[in-house]
């Protein structure tokens, strides 16, 4: 990682609200590795927007004529690499300090026109079928940026619906880590709910934050079952940073047009469902529920999705229609 502010601090200016650039480069992009010392490569002020790039998997050197036999060579051209992910960052937001909520607005996602999905091959794979599959496979697509479509072996259409699998802050725990394992950082979340008009919460542990991105997703389901979506890169990401001071968080929380949505993370899926479902309770509570309320709330609106199962911590997430969360029963009958 390179020194502090690789980025173009102030790229343009509109009213109070400054745009930033950090595309995706040598200096600005780390490979396999979460650092929650590394120097900033841009700092930015509440409010502010940052317009960036991601680079694909192995610094963006997974190409449409990779193979399955390039891997072993692509992983040691990392050797100190944790994990496969590029990522961006990491970006500092002035005065944010342990304690307070990282809001990012995603505004803008434009990806890569090459993806691939890999079923990692054994015994690196952690596909949920990866005894069925232990040669493991690449398979290139072909990302179409008008119509946001790909296909499948010519037989189905795809619509792409992209979004960022990494999306965190800097670990409160000190050293290097891997990007694969997710947690309440954020980090490799795989959650297909940040998309366009997603509003993320992060909770900060450490001074400035330290938020970075990658992993870039046209499209996944829910679990990513094995082991990857359609991976590509991001050409455009423009996101909106802002701070809400000493509004502490658990772990990440997700607005949309329609959802609220908490998160947990664990070794196995029940313990990372009580997380997500603890956490909407206590989010629901902030709406005005009574918290046996928010739980039969929980229970009977909710639903619970699996995020991923293939990432060492796998993840949950619970969803509930925003409309139940903050519509009263007066305003519900006119």
């Amino acid at each position: 990682m390179s020194a502090v502010n690789t980025g173009d601090q102030v790229a343009a200016q509109s009213g109070s609200r400054r745009v930033h650039r950090l595309p995706a480069s040598e200096e600005s992009v780390s490979v396999g590795v979460i650092d929650p010392d590394a120097p900033a490569a841009l700092h930015v002020e509440s409010g502010d927007e940052v317009v960036l790039s991601t680079w694909g998997h192995w610094g963006d050197r997974v190409t449409p004529e990779t193979t399955m036999a390039d891997f072993p060579g692509l992983r040691a051209s990392f050797p100190d690499a944790l994990g496969p992910h590029s990522i961006t960052g990491p970006i500092d937001v002035v005065d944010a300090r342990p304690g307070d909520t990282l809001v990012v607005d995603v505004l803008e996602l434009t990806p890569g026109d090459h993806g691939f999905n890999l079923v990692v091959a054994q015994p690196r794979g952690r596909g949920v079928l990866q005894e069925r599959f232990p040669e493991g496979a690449i398979r290139h697509f072909s990302l179409d940026r008008e119509s946001m479509t790909t296909t499948l072996a010519g037989k189905v259409t795809i619509p792409l619906r992209p979004f960022l699998g990494i999306m965190g802050v800097a670990p409160l725990e000190g050293g290097p880590r891997s990007t694969v394992e997710p947690g309440a950082f954020g980090g490799n979340m795989d959650l297909s709910e940040l998309v366009v008009g997603a509003r993320l919460r992060l909770p900060v542990f450490r001074e400035g934050a330290g938020f970075y991105c990658g992993d870039a997703h046209a499209v996944q389901g829910d679990g990513e079952v094995n082991q990857t979506a359609i991976e590509t890169r991001m050409d455009h990401v423009r996101l909106r940073f802002s701070l809400e001071k000493g509004a502490t968080l658990r772990t990440p929380r997700v607005e949309t047009a329609e959802h609220l949505v908490t998160t947990g993370f664990g070794a196995v899926l029940e313990k990372a469902a009580h997380d997500a479902i603890d956490d909407l309770v206590d989010w629901l509570a902030d709406h005005g529920f009574a918290q046996d309320e928010a739980y039969t709330l929980c229970s009977i609106a909710a639903d619970v999705r699996v995020t991923q199962m293939v990432n060492g911590v796998v993840g949950v997430h619970a969803v509930i229609d925003n409309r139940l969360a903050t519509r009263s029963v007066e305003d519900s009958m006119s």
